[in-house]
């Protein structure tokens, strides 16, 4: 089961990859301690995307997710039904390659990568993100733009913030002595905001 308070792990087999990838398309907008309970009780311990495809054959991905009460029942048929049946390298594929697929956007693309694959330097833009980097931000943001409500959906504007992001966590959360930014573990980074901004 994926626990989303631990949810860094680069040794994950190729079933484990195929689940967090389901948690994490099944997670957004939603509680993180419920999606991965649900999402377990509705794997039951099989391998994901085997399952999946068995389901899809049946004719019963969609019931099944009911089951559970999954939400967004439309859309992780979708998505599930695509992933399983795609033949993707888990290990390998491009956060480019995984936002082809519905329900998943760039945030969720990174936060997959990010968190399953060793020195990757990404920046997950969800909501806590945001707003730390406005807490740190004030009225002086770059280039006067306001800090996004919400995860940019542009490409473009998403490389903009997460360049703006990876200079407030050198500035602000770096010890001077440890600036290098190869030595940064930024799943580690990523997990303890995530952490810190959900308890207040």
């Amino acid at each position: 089961m994926v626990d989303p308070h631990q949810v860094t792990d680069f040794k994950r087999t190729d079933a484990q990859l195929e689940e967090f990838l389901l948690f994490c398309l099944s997670v957004a907008g939603k509680n993180a301690d419920q999606q991965c309970l649900k999402l377990e009780a509705f794997l039951q311990g099989k391998s994901p995307f085997a399952y999946i495809r068995n389901l899809i054959a049946s004719k019963s991905l969609t019931s099944e997710l009911k089951r559970v009460k999954m939400g967004k029942y439309r859309l992780l048929t979708e998505g599930f039904s695509q992933l399983a049946q795609a033949g993707l390298d888990l290990k390998t594929c491009t956060w480019e390659t995984l936002i082809t697929f519905p329900g998943i956007g760039i945030k969720t693309a990174k936060f997959f990568i990010l968190h399953s694959r060793k020195n990757q330097q990404l920046a997950v833009l969800d909501t806590h993100v945001l707003y730390w980097m406005k807490e740190c931000l004030g009225n002086k943001t770059p280039r006067g733009i306001a800090v996004p409500e919400h995860t940019p959906q542009d490409p473009s504007l998403y490389q903009f913030w997460e360049t703006v992001y990876f200079g407030l966590v050198l500035s602000r959360l770096i010890s001077p002595q440890n600036l290098s930014e190869t030595s940064i573990n930024w799943a580690k980074v990523d997990l303890d905001l995530w952490k810190t901004r959900r308890a207040l």
